[in-house]
C-alpha cells in the first residue's frame, strides 16, 4: 500500500484546529468564568479562576465623563486609573463618581479620573484563595479588589458578586 498522505499539512491542519479550539475556551472563560467552571467541572480555589483577567483601564489625566462613558459602552461598573505624576495606581468606580462627582456637585467633564480614584489601590495575588480574597474585601469595605502580578501591575478584577456566584455554585472549596 503507498498513500499520498501529506502528514505535515495533516499535522498542521490539528494542530490549527487545537489551538483554534483553545482560543474559544479561553473567550468563554473571560466572558463567563463561573460558566466555564461549571461545564469543566473543576471547583475554583484561587482567584485567578474567577477574575475577570481583562481589567479595563484608563490614563490618569482622563476626564471622568470620557471614562463614564467607556464603562457604559463595555457594561463595567470601574476602570483602573494608571499611574500619573503621583506614580500610584488607583480604581474608579460608579460609587466613586456618585459620592466624588455627583453628589459634590462637581461636572464630570471638568474632573480628571486620577482625582476621583480611590488610592492606594488594594490588591491582591491571583493565587490567593477565594475565601482570603473575600476576608480582605471585607475587613477593607470594598466590593472589588485589584489581581496583581507580582511586579505590581494589575491583571485582574474580582468582586464580591463573583466569590458570591463562586460559594453559591459550590460551596465553599476544602
Amino acid at each position: 500500500m503507498q498513500g499520498r498522505i501529506d502528514l505535515a499539512k495533516y499535522q498542521q491542519e490539528r494542530e490549527a484546529a487545537i489551538e483554534h479550539d483553545r482560543k474559544v475556551r479561553e473567550l468563554r472563560r473571560v466572558a463567563s468564568p463561573l460558566e466555564e467552571m461549571i461545564a469543566s467541572g473543576r471547583t475554583p480555589q484561587s482567584v485567578r479562576e474567577m477574575m475577570n483577567p481583562e481589567p479595563v483601564s484608563v490614563a490618569a489625566d482622563t476626564s471622568v465623563e470620557d471614562a463614564m462613558h467607556l464603562m457604559r459602552e463595555q457594561r463595567i461598573s470601574s476602570v483602573i486609573c494608571e499611574p500619573g505624576e503621583d506614580g500610584a495606581w488607583g480604581i474608579m468606580t460608579q460609587r466613586d463618581v456618585l459620592a466624588r462627582i455627583v453628589s459634590a456637585g462637581r461636572r464630570p467633564a471638568d474632573v480628571k479620573v486620577t482625582t476621583v480614584a480611590s488610592k492606594p489601590l488594594v490588591t491582591v495575588p491571583a493565587e490567593m484563595s477565594l475565601q482570603e480574597c473575600a476576608e480582605k474585601m471585607s475587613k477593607e469595605n470594598i466590593r472589588r479588589v485589584v489581581v496583581v502580578q507580582d511586579d505590581g501591575r494589575p491583571v485582574g478584577i474580582i468582586s464580591d458578586t463573583d466569590i458570591f456566584a463562586a460559594v453559591e455554585q459550590f460551596g465553599l472549596p476544602e
